[in-house]
Formats: C-alpha cells, sequence, structure tokens
C-alpha cells in the first residue's frame, strides 16, 4: 500500500468566483505528488480525453492495466485532490463528463 500513499495529489484551489465556474481553472494549483496532477487537472477541466490520457501514461506505474490504474486512483485511499478522491473530487467540481467516466469504468 505504499504505493497508494505515493499518489496523493492535493490540489489547492485559490478559486475566484467569477462570473462561471469555468473561468476558474487558471487559478488552480497543484502541489504535492505534482507527477500525478494531470488527474486533478482533467477533472478542473472536466475533460474526459485529458484523464485517458493520464490513466494511459500511468500503465505500468500505477497498475497493469488500464483498468487498474482507474481502480488504483478512484480507491477511496487511492489519489486525492484537495483532500478528496477523484470520485468525490468530480462531484465538488461539477465535472458530470469525468464523474460519469469514472463511475462507468469501475
Amino acid at each position: 500500500m505504499k504505493l497508494l500513499k505515493t499518489l496523493t495529489v492535493s490540489a489547492a484551489l485559490a478559486l475566484t468566483f467569477g462570473a462561471s465556474a469555468n473561468t476558474d481553472q487558471e487559478n488552480v494549483r497543484f502541489v504535492g505528488e505534482t507527477q500525478y496532477a494531470g488527474f486533478c487537472k482533467a477533472v478542473v477541466l472536466d475533460d474526459v480525453k485529458v484523464l485517458r490520457s493520464n490513466v494511459a501514461r500511468n500503465v505500468g506505474r500505477i497498475g497493469a492495466s488500464q483498468r487498474e490504474v482507474l481502480r488504483m486512483v478512484t480507491a477511496e485511499n487511492g489519489l486525492t485532490c484537495n483532500g478528496t478522491n477523484l470520485i468525490k473530487f468530480s462531484e465538488e467540481r461539477n465535472a458530470d463528463a469525468v464523474r460519469d467516466y469514472l463511475t462507468s469504468r469501475i
């Protein structure tokens, strides 16, 4: 389980509430294990293509297959963004496309 501890990414969100919830993506700062920040960025952008790219890039590093990578990063004690797991973070950010993709694949 040492691997799961190294997957923690905190997305320190310095949000400026403007006209739209999507305009705050420039104000996101990643701290911690930034090599996995792409997963959090995919949620912030609500971009499944970015998420799938990060999953593919981490095959062999996190898991043996894309499905295993998804299982590891969505686990309750797996990767976290802003202190919450990836699925809850996508719900908080109203990243419906990413949340739907994650929940349909695990």
